[in-house]
């Protein structure tokens, strides 16, 4: 330590160090006094500052190697030789980072000391740092309350802005209107949906006047960190909804957003346009056939008003995509219409707006809706980057993953949707369906009976229930849960199908033929009833009368499968092939029709093209078995096609799989692709284990269901 000391003192570097700070301080002295006199910005004297703070480091290690004269730098002599050493490379090197590194300290140093006076000089006080928030509708204070649309509107335009931003994490519009609309104080709901703000307020519109206040509460202990009032033209509100995004945003993040650069897509020339547009967004909440039609309406009146609307284009797009036939869609025009419409206003938005989420999102959901999902994840990704909390993106895109067979990523996206909504009804529904597929059934029920409790109006938690009931194989559960569906939505004709399979996989006829009320399940009646030669009859009937549906040829061949017909399944499954268009052959996760024609051409001895088809479903079947779905329709699968290949060992393991995992099909001791394996001990053995326990099952509904006195 002497030496080093004595080093430090013959290089002189403390004799140059007490000087430098002797600069230091007199120069800032001068500057505190020029500053006020010059009126120079308040940053000036801290720019002075944290500049000669910061070459300290600097000076520190110039001072190792030079001596400070009158006359310049005088390079120091090494100790040992006597001599002077040129400033190197490595020297420089090291100059150059310590300066770096020194100026990098200070720049951070400087931004906080400007983003605080910053917020000072707008009187914003930083009492919090949160990086999650939620939004909660406004109260209608107008004197006539028929402002409720602008209320909503205004917490949603302001929750889309914020949602834009960096690091901030922000619940979606329909969670928190879900939690307001059941009472709870501000700092339930922040609880319920894990953030750690809050942000409120009132609207109340007179004429052309518009006075809004709002209020940002610590969730932790309600208190008001922040509150302000807004007293303009109607005309502003678009200004008042940036300000208040901005405001908020510089209250509880380190950045600090100046006034005039976030920009407001929603926007537009015609106050009257927005309006119109705020009450087709009214309208769209509502996600009813009728209001989507209204809200299509107000959204092209606010059009007509603005042709250059870019945010009412998205709307309208939006109100068309989901206007469009097919699941969680409402019927009303065809599918390569709707994405026809869609994308032309969407392309008149992205003209006029670049940059809009929403936009990108819809872009996405329109090849999607056309089973096209690959091309839809490029657009998906953009929309995410342009607002991360834009939860509808995630579920979409989760969606289309699922469709790629990608389905660790599907579930990893609808976890990120679900924090950001933590009550969207879609959401939670799709969430127990994804742990229902890993049989992670527990987790499953804790979804679906979270639905039923916040949404007790709504069949979709019993029709999760029941879903995971029948995937055990426990049809009894099943049954009841599908019947408190098709009690609470009479009108639903897919749960009064599912009912009817309930009864078909319990292999009860009678009770079958009860519920029934559509003739369309004549043939399964038929087939039920062992009535083979009037199926028969009555399925030759309808393929005469429609030769060229491939469908119906497809299942009049399974029902010759099911009763032994080998040779007549054949014919009809090679036939169905050529008329099958080959996207629609591979349907998982029993990859049919596909596997049951790949039999009917091994049968035929055409093995070219039943390997063909045999390979593409063992493709997808694997890429199922390294996901983590574990569902026994994809271990039945795979005891088919390793049937088929005749491996006997790993058929006998997928299928003792998949009996294990609650597959309980009654035919499936009649199953022809099975044929390899059906006289080996350990399928037999399996094959009672279906009998007894669906026996068992029958005689449990019967009595729970008292369905002999129906």
């Amino acid at each position: 330590m002497s030496k080093i000391l004595a080093e430090i003192n013959r290089r002189h570097v403390i004799q140059t160090f007490i000087p430098y700070l002797g600069f230091v301080w007199l120069l800032l002295q001068i500057v505190s006094v020029v500053a006020p006199m010059l009126h120079w910005h308040p940053l000036v004297s801290t720019f002075f500052a944290v500049v000669l703070f910061a070459g300290i480091p600097v000076m520190l290690y110039l001072s190792w190697y030079f001596d400070f004269t009158l006359q310049g730098l005088v390079p120091i002599a090494d100790k040992e030789s006597g001599e002077t050493r040129a400033f190197g490379l490595v020297r420089w090197t090291v100059l150059i980072l310590i300066s770096l590194g020194s100026g990098s300290f200070g720049y951070q140093y400087f931004h906080e000391v400007k983003v605080e006076l910053a917020k000072t000089q707008d009187g914003l006080k930083q009492n919090i740092k949160a990086n999650s928030i939620a939004v909660l509708p406004f109260k209608d204070n107008s004197p006539d309350q028929d402002q409720g649309f602008l209320a909503q509107g205004l917490a949603e335009e302001i929750t889309s802005l914020l949602g834009r931003i960096d690091g901030l994490k922000v619940s979606a519009s329909s969670s928190t209107s879900i939690l307001s609309e059941k009472g709870l104080d501000a700092v339930t709901i922040a609880r319920r949906l894990a953030v750690q703000t809050i942000l409120t307020g009132s609207v109340r519109k007179t004429g052309d006047q518009l006075k809004v206040i709002v209020e940002l509460i610590n969730a932790e202990d309600g208190a008001v960190l922040w509150t302000e009032s807004f007293a303009r033209k109607f005309e502003d509100i678009f200004s008042v909804e940036t300000e208040i995004a901005r405001s908020t945003v510089n209250l509880l993040q380190d950045t600090y957003i100046e006034s005039g650069t976030l920009t407001n897509p929603a926007a537009s020339k015609s106050v009257d346009a927005y309006v119109l547009y705020l009450k087709g967004r009214e309208q769209y909440r509502q996600q009813t056939t009728e209001s989507m039609k209204q809200a299509r309406k107000l959204f092209e009146q606010a059009l007509g008003l603005d042709p250059e609307y870019a945010q009412a284009y998205v709307a309208l797009a939006d109100t068309i995509v989901l206007l469009a036939e097919g699941p969680e869609r409402f019927g009303v025009l065809k599918v390569d219409i709707a994405a026809t419409l869609a994308k032309q206003h969407l392309d008149k938005a992205i003209v006029r707006q670049p940059e809009l989420p929403m936009a990108f999102a819809l872009y996405g959901y329109i090849p999607f809706m056309l089973n096209n999902p690959a091309e839809s994840l490029t657009f998906f990704d953009k929309a995410i980057t342009l607002n991360p909390n834009l939860a509808i993106a995630r579920v979409w895109k989760s969606l289309a993953l699922k469709d790629l067979q990608r389905h660790d990523e599907s579930l990893q996206e609808l976890k990120l949707a679900f924090q950001i909504d933590p009550l969207s009804l879609a959401i939670i529904h799709n969430l127990g369906f994804k742990y229902s597929e890993r049989r992670n059934f527990t987790k499953a029920n804790q979804f679906f009976e979270k639905l039923v409790q916040e949404y007790p109006e709504s069949p979709l938690g019993y029709v999760g229930l029941a879903d995971v009931a029948y995937s055990k194989g426990d049809y009894v559960s099943s049954l009841k849960y599908w019947r408190l569906s098709a009690e609470m939505s009479p009108e639903n004709e897919v749960f009064k199908e599912k009912v009817l399979a309930c009864l078909l996989a319990l292999k009860m006829p009678e009770q079958f033929k009860r519920f029934m009320t559509d003739a369309t399940y004549k043939t399964t009646l038929l087939l039920l009833e062992q009535k083979y030669q009037k199926l028969f009859d009555e399925m030759h009937f309808q393929m005469s009368a429609a030769p060229d549906d491939p469908w119906l040829k497809f299942e009049a061949a399974i029902y010759y499968m099911q009763t032994g017909n080998s040779n007549q399944a054949i014919e009809l499954l090679i036939q169905a092939d050529h008329l099958i268009p080959e996207s629609d052959k591979f349907d998982m996760p029993y990859c049919s029709p596909a596997i049951e024609i790949a039999w009917a051409y091994k049968k035929k001895n055409l093995i070219p093209q039943a390997n063909k088809l045999i390979d593409e479903c063992d493709l997808k079947f694997q890429q199922s078995v390294q996901s983590a779905i574990k569902q026994s329709e994809i271990n039945y699968l795979g005891a088919r096609i390793y049937a088929l290949k005749s491996n006997v060992p790993e058929s006998l393991q997928q299928f003792s799989i998949a009996i294990e995992h609650g597959w309980r099909d009654w035919w499936t001791e009649k199953d022809p692709l099975l044929s390899t394996i059906a006289d080996s001990p350990e399928f037999q053995k399996q094959v009672a284990i279906i009998n007894s326990d669906l026996t068992s099952q029958r005689k449990k509904a019967l009595t729970l269901f008292n369905l002999n006195s129906e």
